[in-house]
């Protein structure tokens, strides 16, 4: 079974592939070589498959990236009146982590997380905790 967290960012304006762009170079940035596989894209949507220190695509992390597009839209409007503080009203993209199989690799959970909260304002959220996810709950640290 697939475990879902979304990531509601506030990305300025970014399109799909500019905000898949810009999380894999900060991620880099922070020291966290990340590398994306089985690459697949649409009008306004990105997605591949992460792995760690150009281990392509066996990290189970399944990365999508929706922006502006009514898709994105409805996906925040989906959550919206559940999201307590309100700050989710003003995204404009959602990154959806999808972690399947038996060795996930938090560190390229982690790593995407931190990653994207350092460029944008984000509110996650998940399958089991809702708004109430924490990252340091459910991932071990870099290092």
């Amino acid at each position: 079974m697939a475990y879902r967290i979304a990531l509601y960012c506030t990305s300025g304006g970014l399109s799909a592939a500019e905000g898949l762009e810009a999380i894999l170079t900060a991620a880099r940035e922070q020291g966290a070589d990340l590398a994306l596989s089985e690459r697949a894209s649409g009008e306004s949507w990105m997605s591949g498959v992460l792995g760690l220190g150009g281990a392509r695509g066996d990290g189970g992390c399944h990365v999508e990236v929706h922006a502006q597009s009514p898709l994105a839209a409805a996906m925040v409007a989906e959550v919206s009146d559940r999201e307590p503080s309100g700050r989710i009203r003003s995204a404009d993209a959602v990154v959806t982590l999808t972690l399947s199989g038996t060795e996930v690799d938090w560190k390229v959970v982690r790593a995407v997380w931190i990653a994207t909260r350092s460029m944008w304002t984000v509110v996650p959220h998940d399958d089991g905790s809702g708004f109430d996810v924490d990252l340091d709950e459910l991932v071990a640290p870099l290092s």
